[in-house]
């Protein structure tokens, strides 16, 4: 089973259009395999890919270029797929990003701004083992529905859980800039 692990001190933790990606982009991208039981730490500030199978430990932050976090990640998680593009004038989305199986990665300038993960990659723990942390807070009448935050001030993570009650999972983790249609 695949798991991420946010970085907390109790847990070991688009609206843009949709493209296959471009043959030749991030090269490496198209025949690589995901790794069996390949973790992820999400983080505030980026990506950090915990040493497993062999590889050393691979920080992705906020700030990387889009080609090297492409190949990183593809190397870990499997091949892209596919892309998003921002749509001038169809949507107040500017950034553009590359999907995997479970994390989509935004870029704006090439440049890695955000991330949103779902399965496999979010906790695999409920709404109260989640709310049992003081670092995780609900936010009070979203749009989104069951939001919350871990952390404070500029760089949090926000998520969703699937429901109310106690027993909801966690459905989906973003940090940094993403297209949220709020």
């Amino acid at each position: 089973m695949r798991l991420a692990y946010l970085a907390l001190p109790l847990f070991a933790l688009a609206a843009c259009s949709q493209e296959p990606a471009a043959e030749g982009d991030a090269a490496g991208m198209e025949a690589t395999a995901p790794l069996e039981d390949a973790t992820l730490d999400l983080q505030a500030t980026g990506i950090t890919i915990p040493a497993q199978n062999g590889f050393e430990q691979l920080d992705v932050p906020f700030g990387s270029m889009r080609a090297p976090t492409e190949a990183t990640l593809a190397n870990v998680v499997g091949a892209s797929t596919g892309t998003f593009d921002a749509v001038e004038g169809e949507t107040d989305c500017r950034l553009n990003g590359t999907s995997f199986e479970g994390i989509s990665v935004s870029f704006n300038a090439d440049s890695f701004v955000g991330y949103y993960a779902t399965a496999p990659y979010v906790p695999q723990l409920t709404r109260a083992e989640m709310l049992a942390d003081p670092a995780v807070s609900l936010v009070e009448e979203s749009s989104l529905g069951e939001e919350f935050t871990i952390g404070e001030g500029e760089q949090i993570i926000s998520g969703v859980f699937s429901g109310a009650g106690d027993d909801a999972v966690v459905e989906a983790l973003w940090a940094g800039e993403n297209c949220i249609a709020r």
